[in-house]
C-alpha cells in the first residue's frame, strides 16, 4: 500500500508537470504558426503589389505605343515614355519594347550588356501566339539588357488589326524581393521562399544564387501542398537543406505565384527547451524528496517480502548481464560489428542450411584501401576512427535482417548475405563501396586521396556438396585480391564462381 501511495503520487506529480511542459511547448508552436501566417501574408501581399505594379506600367505602355505606333520616327518618345514609367514605378528594373521577331525597338536603360533581342525567350513565344491582352508572367532569367536576374513580366502589342506587333517587358530584379525578405526575423535556420506555381524558385532566403531557377517540384511540400493548395500549413523536412521547419504557404490571387515562410523547429523550440531543462531540475528535487519519503514508507513492508524481490530483482538483473556479456562475446568493440567467433558460426549454419535447403549463399569480403599508410600518416587513434566509420557505413547501408556483417580481422570485413546470388552480391558489395566512398574521409596516402574500400563478392548455389564453406571464402579472398590487383576501389567477383553450397 506505502509503494503504491508513492508511486501513485510521483506518477500524478510526473503527469501533471509532463502535461504542463507539452502545452508549453504546443503553445510555442502556436505562436510561431500564427507568425508564419503573418509573415507569409506580407510576404504575398508584397509580391502581388510589386508584380501588380509592373502589370499597370505595361498597360499604360503598351496603350500608348497602339496608339501612337512604334516606327522609327516613335522611338525617341517611347525611350522617353519607358524611362518616365520606371521613374513612377521604383520596383522595376527595366522596360524594354521588342518587335514582332523579338528584337528590341527601345529600353529604358541607358547602357545594354547584352544581345538586345529575345526571339526565344519563353514570354515573347508566349504573346506570338496568344492573342488574349493579359499579363504573363514568365519564369526568372538573366536580362538581355542588364545581365541580372529577373522576373519577367510581358504583355502583347498588336498592330490596328490585331495582329501581333510585339511584346513589351517590365523586369523586377530578384534582389528587390530578397531585400524585402530580409526585413523578417526568421531566425538562424528559418526560410523563405518565392516561387513559380510550377515548382520554380524565384529566390529564396537564405539568399543563394544557385537556387534562382531551380525546380522544386518533386519536392514533398511542392507535390503534397503547394501544387493545389491556395494556403496552408506544415511541418516538413525541407529538401534543399534537410532542417524541419513549420511552413506557411499562400498562393497570389491575380499571378501563378507561390509564398512560403517558415521558422525552425529548433528555433521556435529553443526557449521552450531551456525553460523545460530549469524545470527539469526542479523536478528532479521534489523527486529526490518524494524518492526518501517514499524508502521510508517502503521500508516498513515485510521483510520477507522485500527479500524475495531483490531476490528476483538480482535474478532479472544476472540474466540481463548473461545476455549483455554473450552479445559482447560476439561483437567487435572498436566498430559494433560482429567478431570473428561471430562470423565462424553463422558461416557454418548458413553453409548448412543453404545445403539443405537448396538456396543460395554469398559472402563479401571488404578491405580498406591502403589502410597502413593511413595509420602512417594519421595515426593509429585516426586510423581507430576510420574504421568505426566504415562500420557505420555498413550498418547504415541497409543490411537485410537475416545478414551478417563483422570485423574479419584488421582493415578487413565481411558480409554474410544468406539467400543472395553472385548478381545480388555484387550490387550489395557496390552499395556498400558507394556509402564508404561518400563519407569522403580524406586519405593523402591514397591514389584516390579519400578512403576507399575493395570488395570481394562470391556466391554458391544449390548443385553438389563438394563446396565447404572455407572454399567460399576462400572465393571471396581470391575475388578481394583481384579487385586490389585492379586497382582498389573496386568491386570483383570470384573467377570462376562457385556453383554448389
Amino acid at each position: 500500500m506505502a509503494f503504491a501511495f508513492v508511486a501513485l503520487v510521483i506518477l500524478s506529480f510526473v503527469g501533471a508537470e509532463g502535461w504542463s511542459v507539452w502545452q508549453a511547448r504546443q503553445d510555442c508552436l502556436d505562436s510561431a504558426r500564427v507568425t508564419t501566417i503573418n509573415m507569409t501574408r506580407a510576404l504575398t501581399q508584397h509580391a502581388n503589389d510589386t508584380i501588380q505594379a509592373a502589370d499597370i506600367a505595361l498597360v499604360g505602355v503598351v496603350e500608348a505605343l497602339e496608339n501612337d505606333g512604334m516606327d522609327e520616327a516613335a522611338k525617341p518618345n517611347i525611350k522617353t515614355l519607358l524611362q518616365r514609367t520606371v521613374v513612377r514605378f521604383p520596383a522595376l528594373n527595366t522596360v524594354s519594347i521588342y518587335d514582332s521577331q523579338g528584337r528590341g525597338l527601345a529600353t529604358s536603360r541607358t547602357v545594354i550588356t547584352g544581345k538586345f533581342a529575345i526571339p526565344r525567350r519563353e514570354y515573347f513565344r508566349y504573346h506570338a501566339s496568344h492573342g488574349d491582352a493579359t499579363a504573363h508572367v514568365s519564369e526568372p532569367v538573366r536580362s538581355v539588357t542588364s545581365g541580372q536576374w529577373v522576373l519577367p513580366v510581358s504583355r502583347r502589342i498588336n498592330h490596328p488589326d490585331g495582329s501581333f506587333a510585339g511584346v513589351a517587358v517590365a523586369t523586377i530584379e530578384i534582389d528587390y524581393f530578397a531585400q524585402y525578405q530580409n526585413t523578417f526575423d526568421i531566425g538562424s535556420n528559418g526560410a523563405i521562399l518565392l516561387m513559380m506555381d510550377n515548382g520554380t524558385v524565384i529566390v529564396r532566403r537564405p539568399y543563394d544564387p544557385a537556387l534562382i531557377g531551380a525546380d522544386l517540384s518533386k519536392g514533398r511540400l511542392y507535390r503534397a501542398y503547394l501544387r493545389t493548395g491556395e494556403q496552408g500549413s506544415t511541418v516538413l523536412t525541407a529538401v534543399l537543406d534537410g532542417k524541419e521547419r513549420l511552413y506557411n504557404y499562400q498562393r497570389l490571387a491575380d499571378y501563378p505565384v507561390i509564398v512560403s515562410s517558415a521558422l525552425a523547429v529548433d528555433d521556435v523550440l529553443a526557449h521552450w527547451r531551456e525553460d523545460k531543462q530549469r524545470t527539469t531540475a526542479i523536478e528532479a528535487v521534489v523527486l529526490a524528496v518524494l524518492c526518501v519519503v517514499g524508502y521510508r514508507l517502503i521500508r516498513l513492508i515485510d521483510e520477507r517480502e522485500r527479500a524475495q524481490e531483490e531476490l528476483r530483482q538480482a535474478k532479472a538483473a544476472l540474466e540481463v548481464t548473461n545476455k549483455t556479456l554473450e552479445r559482447l562475446s560476439l561483437q567487435d568493440a572498436l566498430t559494433g560489428l560482429g567478431n570473428r567467433r561471430l562470423f565462424d558460426t553463422a558461416l557454418a549454419e548458413e553453409f548448412a542450411r543453404a545445403v539443405r535447403g537448396g538456396t543460395s549463399l554469398a559472402l563479401l569480403l571488404i578491405d580498406v584501401d591502403c589502410f597502413k599508410r593511413y595509420n602512417d600518416e594519421y595515426g593509429h587513434p585516426a586510423g581507430d576512427a576510420c574504421l568505426r566509420q566504415i562500420g557505420d557505413a555498413l550498418l547504415r547501408t541497409g543490411s537485410r535482417p537475416g545478414d551478417v556483417a563483422v570485423r574479419y580481422g584488421g582493415e578487413e570485413l565481411a558480409v554474410l548475405l544468406p539467400d543472395t546470388d553472385e548478381a545480388g552480391a555484387i550490387a550489395m558489395g557496390e552499395r556498400f563501396r558507394i556509402a564508404i566512398h561518400a563519407l569522403e574521409m580524406l586519405h593523402v596516402g591514397s591514389p584516390i586521396g579519400m578512403v576507399t574500400v575493395s570488395v570481394g563478392a562470391a556466391a554458391c548455389g544449390p548443385g553438389l556438396d563438394s563446396s565447404s564453406a572455407q572454399s567460399l571464402v576462400d572465393a571471396a579472398d581470391t575475388a578481394l585480391y583481384t579487385a586490389k590487383e585492379g586497382g582498389r576501389n573496386q568491386v570483383r567477383a570470384a573467377a570462376p564462381r562457385i556453383t554448389n553450397c
